[in-house]
């Protein structure tokens, strides 16, 4: 028999076998794979779901399968005999994998782990993540991570996507792909590309500037390929017309031959519109399944669907299985993924606000504990990111054992602080419609803080949110304001923690925290007509809007308080003038009472530029540990990429020479330290034979320049006034061209030398 895949064997692995399950062939040794979210842990609705989906059972959705999860931790609550049998069913089915399993762990999602600015960080909690992954038979673990940008705060996934900015995305994202396939298990980047929104998520058409496409929405996953992902997941939605999973230049041309990706591109769930242009634009693998082999039959026989295409995607299907495809093995550590559960969130929670050092609390506080999730506060999101398990901590208990009086549902003058916990959830497949607070919990608020004040209580806010709220006003009311989003399973000790002092909060925001809906930058944009949206914003997210249009967020981009202070004592460049690279040294020190860690940020703004840019951008940052009253010096190495734009006119990145701004600081809004450089280099911007008219006429310098070489070469200067007032776009060889002027090396050595000054 051939060792070569027939073309039914073919369209068996490119097309879903099971729920969560691609096909194999088994003659060749062409295991099936396993593939489950997430990017917080093992999704127990998936797996049971997919055990039922490969017996050809009613799957996910199901009212038994509901009852199960609901119950699976108490199995003597299950409603009827249909959910027990059930039950039996998939205990049996994870014996059968693993009989060493354990209760998944629930680890903070992308937009803490962005919060902790820590790279080390995120990597510990992706091989938490494998390890767990491979003791429960899963071979490809999707959404690690999920770097859709923060484009508008929403999104009901926001929670799971690490930033606003590209620069911080880039930097930590790819440390989950590492973390997750040092164990073995194949990760996956999701969801390609720019799937900002839920609202019609399936086919919504969103029209996006090329250059935001090159500089805010493609970075991360390009970053994620350089880091050797395995699998790269197809979005829902249309770019510019054309559907992800259909797009040949994204999957194609831009994914593969320009980045060099050599994995396997999976749909996202029912993201396969039309199924022989999606494999023939390089989607390898449709999912979920079971999918019948008829569609892309026809589409052999009619000549839609390339053979050659089929051939290729089921060949990279095939080699994904045979390196990753393997069963169940090991035990997971409770004790280690517990601990690396609660580093992250330790790194991840956000002071905002610490009016007259309010925080920490002293041992002997007296606590009302209030707020619908004060027991138990929300961990993870609803939908890929949910996670069931028996493993959360409990608030109340963690602060019982730091403090030594805490009580619940109840302000009085017996105590004399008042935590309250607001949550908000977040939820695939749902946006939000504002950012308001909830109205019953205002009114909620009003008679606590009522009775707060009167009280003379001390009062603190936790922000236990999937997305930035409005607290505008209300924070005014508290002394000290936590955001701890969506902490995992380890949340309330790492929060109890911080509340007592026993840890120092070193998260900083990954987003700008807005001080009204209208002030964002996608207020107009979001979430489009119909099915079609406009990124009309641009470049110009986040804290790069807020820049631009002068306006102040509540809390800036990379914001976080300390129980400790620190300053920047110098910046400084190790040259003035470069053409490759530079090196930037920062020196920081602690001048507060108690050790601490901070985030050192390094901003880039170009002084005067051609296109139109961003007041300033991240380009580096690195998170530092620092005793009382220690000093450090970081070295920051930047490259001329580093100072480089999208032009859409070019099709590419490019560098302007000229002068630019290094700032280092502790937010886009506190910057303490800065130097001027200059990028010395030839550009599509020098003046030259492709300046146009418009620039050398509004600039003094050029035009005296250009009108002497005019005058020197008895050329016609009605011609530069004539293009000046009708056609100003047109570049001076072409002024000089109709003139009949051959030469003119001479004027653009000068033209250079104007630009360089």
């Amino acid at each position: 028999m051939s060792d070569k895949m027939t073309q039914q064997e073919q369209i068996g692995l490119v097309n879903g076998a099971s729920f969560f399950g691609s096909g194999g062939v088994e003659r060749l040794g062409i295991d099936k794979l396993q593939l489950l979210d997430g990017g917080t842990g093992i999704n127990f609705e998936q797996l049971f779901g997919d055990f039922l989906s490969r017996d050809g059972l009613e799957g996910i959705g199901g009212d038994a399968l509901r009852d199960v999860l609901k119950n699976f931790y108490s199995p003597e609550s299950l409603q009827n005999d249909g959910s027990k049998k059930l039950y039996e069913f998939i205990v049996k089915k994870l014996d059968e994998r693993n009989p060493k399993w354990q209760p998944p762990g629930c680890y903070p999602p992308g937009i803490l782990l962005g919060a902790t600015w820590n790279p080390e960080t995120v990597c510990a909690v992706g091989q938490a993540l494998g390890d767990e992954a491979l003791s429960f038979g899963v071979n490809v673990l999707l959404g690690t991570p999920n770097v859709n940008l923060h484009r508008d705060i929403r999104n009901g996934r926001l929670f799971e996507g690490y930033s606003e900015d590209p620069c911080l995305a880039s930097k930590l994202a790819p440390c989950l792909v590492k973390g997750v396939q040092s164990k073995g298990v194949a990760a996956n980047v999701k969801h390609f590309a720019a799937n900002n929104q839920e609202t019609n998520r399936m086919d919504i058409d969103e029209q996006i500037p090329e250059r935001a496409l090159f500089e805010l929405y493609f970075p991360a996953f390009r970053a994620c390929v350089d880091a050797k992902v395995a699998t790269v997941m197809s979005a829902y939605n249309r770019i510019n017309g054309i559907p992800c999973t259909e797009n040949k230049w994204l999957l194609n041309e831009l994914l593969r031959k320009k980045w060099g990706f050599e994995g396997v591109v999976i749909s996202d769930w029912n993201a396969v519109y039309h199924p022989q242009a999606a494999v023939n634009a390089g989607n390898d693998l449709a999912m979920p399944g079971p999918i019948s082999p008829q569609t892309l039959n026809t589409g052999l026989e009619n000549g839609t669907l390339s053979p050659s295409a089929l051939e290729t995607s089921a060949n990279r299907v095939a080699q994904l299985s045979r390196k990753y495809a393997k069963p169940a093995q090991g035990e997971v550590s409770l004790e280690l993924t517990d601990a690396i559960a609660y580093d992250a969130a330790a790194e991840g929670i956000v002071l905002l606000k610490n009016l007259d050092n309010a925080l920490p609390l002293d041992s002997s506080a007296k606590i009302s504990l209030m707020g619908k999730n004060c027991e138990y506060m929300l961990t993870c999101g609803e939908g890929s990111a949910g996670i069931n398990t028996n493993r959360n901590i409990s608030l109340y208990n963690a602060l019982q054992k730091r403090f030594d009086s805490v009580i619940m549902h109840s302000c009085d003058n017996s105590t004399d602080t008042l935590i309250y916990v607001y949550s908000l959830e977040g939820r695939e497949g749902n946006d939000l419609r504002d950012i308001s607070i909830k109205p019953e919990c205002l009114a909620e608020l009003e008679a606590i803080l009522h009775t707060a004040d009167d009280n003379g209580m001390k009062k603190v806010l936790v922000l236990n949110v999937s997305a930035p709220v409005d607290i505008t006003e209300l924070q005014k009311r508290f002394d000290a304001v936590i955001c701890v989003f969506l902490p995992g399973m380890q949340g309330a000790n790492a929060l109890a923690d911080v509340l007592c002092g026993k840890l120092n909060p070193s998260g900083r925001l990954p987003l700008s925290w807005p001080a009204r809906i209208e002030d964002m930058p996608t207020y107009l944009n979001f979430p489009g007509d119909g099915m079609q949206v406009c990124y009309g914003e641009g470049i110009f997210v986040g804290y790069r809007w807020y820049d631009a249009r002068k306006i102040k967020p509540l809390y800036h981009f990379g914001h976080g308080l300390s129980f400790t202070e620190f300053e920047i004592e110098s910046i400084c460049a190790d040259k003035q003038t470069f053409t490759d690279s530079i090196t930037i040294k920062v020196n920081v020190k602690n001048i507060g009472e108690r050790a601490g860690k901070t985030v050192v940020q390094l901003y880039v703004g170009d002084i005067e530029s051609t296109l139109t840019k961003p007041v300033k951008e991240l380009k580096a940052f690195e998170k530092i540990h620092l005793e009382k009253g220690e000093t450090k010096q970081i070295v920051f190495n930047l490259s001329k990429a580093d100072f480089e734009s999208y032009d859409p006119n070019l099709h590419q990145f490019a560098t302007e020479e000229g002068f630019y701004e290094i700032s280092a600081g502790f937010s886009s809004g506190d910057l303490r330290a800065s130097c001027k450089v200059y990028v010395d280099v030839e550009s599509p911007y020098s003046y030259g034979a492709k300046t146009q008219v418009k620039t050398i006429m509004e600039n003094p310098q050029l035009k005296k320049c250009v009108k002497s070489f005019f005058d020197e070469n008895s050329l016609q200067w009605s011609g530069m006034l004539t293009s000046y007032e009708y056609t100003s776009q047109d570049e001076l060889e072409k002024i000089l061209d109709m003139q009949g002027c051959q030469t003119a090396d001479s004027l653009y050595d000068e033209l250079r030398k104007i630009k360089k000054q």
